[in-house]
C-alpha cells in the first residue's frame, strides 16, 4: 500500500514537474522575450519529463520487486500451510486408526473371555443321552422298514 502512495506521489511531482519552469524560462519571459521563452519552456518541459519518466521507472521497478517478495512470501506462507494440514490430517488419522486397532482387540479380548466361558460350561455338564419312548422307537423303526 505505501509503494502504490509512493509510486502514485512520484507520477504526481513528475507532473508538476514537467510544467515547471527554468529560471531561463521565466528570465526571458519577464524581458518579454516570447519565442525565446516558448523554447526555453520546451526544453524545459523536456528535461522535466525525461526526469519524471526516470522516477517514475524507478518507483514502478521497486514496487515490482516489492510486490515478487511479496508473491514469494505467500508462496511461502501457503506451501508452509499446506504442510501443516497435511501432518494434522496424519495425525488425526494415526490417532483414529490407533483409536480403531484398540477397540477391535478389547472386543476380541471379550469373545476369547466369553469362548472360554462357554467352553467351560460345556465340560462341566454332564453327558446328556437322550432316550426315545418306546412307542417312538417302534414307530421309527416301523417307517424305515420301505
Amino acid at each position: 500500500m505505501l509503494k502504490r502512495h509512493l509510486l502514485l506521489a512520484s507520477v504526481l511531482a513528475g507532473t508538476f514537474a514537467v510544467t515547471a519552469c527554468s529560471q531561463k524560462t521565466e528570465e526571458q519571459a519577464d524581458a518579454g522575450n516570447v519565442e525565446a521563452a516558448a523554447e526555453s519552456a520546451g526544453d524545459d518541459i523536456v528535461a522535466n519529463t525525461e526526469q519524471a519518466t526516470s522516477e517514475a521507472e524507478m518507483a514502478a521497478k521497486n514496487a515490482g520487486t516489492d510486490i515478487a517478495d511479496g508473491a514469494k512470501t505467500a508462496g511461502a506462507v501457503a506451501a508452509g500451510a499446506v504442510v501443516n494440514t497435511g501432518e494434522a490430517i496424519a495425525d488425526g488419522t494415526n490417532k483414529a486408526v490407533e483409536g480403531t486397532a484398540d477397540a477391535v482387540a478389547k472386543g476380541a479380548d471379550k469373545v476369547a473371555s466369553g469362548a472360554s466361558d462357554v467352553a467351560a460350561n460345556a465340560a462341566a455338564k454332564p453327558a446328556t443321552d437322550l432316550q426315545a419312548d418306546p412307542a417312538v422307537k417302534e414307530a421309527v423303526a416301523e417307517d424305515q422298514k420301505y
